[in-house]
């Protein structure tokens, strides 16, 4: 599984070469554009992904597999404004609305969460397949595919993560206002993790941290600790990186860094509380409101 947020990298061919389409059918043109005709891509993309799930999965059969599978990468396109749109926010976008609805129907199945199966053939194929052709002229087959393959990547390592800190949280913080300032913290800290490319777990870990702490310092007027003490702190991120909150790719080859974890939080609360004397003359950026949104299930 790839670093969301990474940059530009080689392509895994391994998980594009099964669905190149025949040149009679549809292709990319000399110049760039894809070019269809025919069935369309998810007609033969479903069934071959299916086939690949289909002996991990217990409490469907192929047949409702490929069904239900046609229903998420068909609906995503639905609601898609496609007018004077980049195509990169039209693809993740897209990516969004099928993960969403996969780990809506699909969330409870160990084979999804622990990365076993691989949906990007279907993104690939539901993108070719519902976009207008013109918004696909003019796209390089490199780049396209780069696209479709970091919206993927993010959007599954988003769902993944989500029910992971759901969990979390309520286990070390109660009250619906906290609950959502601390979700919301520590989702927008990850974040900014990621889109910095950072693709080591220690210092991944480390940036975290510092992140979430900076998000609560910043939506309590420099008093992280009026949210959460840097010992229930310490507590949700042992059991964030021991449940498996890293992205998956920073811990292939080897356990999260837990170690890290109590130290990171004594600097990170000394770096971000700011006495309230000094806050009302901090620098306007220092105050800046938290990037996450609102999480709706507490409040």
């Amino acid at each position: 599984q790839a670093v969301p947020g990474r940059g530009r990298r080689p392509l895994a061919p391994c998980r594009w070469h099964r669905l190149r389409p025949t040149p009679a059918a549809m292709s990319w043109g000399a110049n760039g554009g894809w070019q269809s005709s025919g069935d369309g891509m998810l007609a033969s993309a479903i069934p071959e992904v299916a086939a690949s799930i289909a002996p991990l999965e217990t409490d469907w059969d192929a047949a409702k597999l490929e069904k239900k599978m046609r229903e998420y990468f068909n609906k995503a396109a639905k609601n898609l404004q496609f007018r004077g749109r980049k195509l990169a926010d039209l693809v993740n976008e897209y990516a969004d609305n099928v993960m969403g609805s996969i780990w809506a129907g699909l969330g409870d199945r160990e084979w999804l969460y622990t990365g076993q199966a691989d949906f990007l053939l279907c993104v690939d194929a539901g993108i070719k397949d519902h976009f207008p052709p013109v918004i696909l002229r003019h796209v390089q087959q490199i780049d396209f595919e780069q696209m479709v393959l970091a919206a993927y990547d993010r959007a599954f390592d988003e769902q993944r993560f989500c029910p992971i800190l759901s969990e979390a949280v309520p286990a070390v913080v109660s009250g619906p206002k906290t609950k959502k300032k601390v979700w919301n913290a520590c989702d927008a800290g990850r974040k900014e993790v990621i889109a910095a490319g950072i693709d080591n777990a220690d210092e991944f870990t480390l940036q975290w941290i510092n992140n979430t702490i900076a998000q609560l310092s910043q939506s309590t007027q420099g008093s992280p600790d009026d949210t959460m003490t840097s010992d229930l702190c310490c507590k949700l991120f042992q059991t964030l990186l021991e449940g498996g909150a890293l992205p998956m790719a920073l811990t292939q080859d080897g356990a999260a860094p837990v170690h890290l974890v109590d130290e990171a939080v004594t600097n990170a609360y000394a770096e971000h509380t700011v006495p309230e004397d000094q806050w009302a003359s901090a620098p306007a950026a220092k105050k800046r409101k938290g990037a996450g949104g609102p999480f709706s299930a507490w409040g």
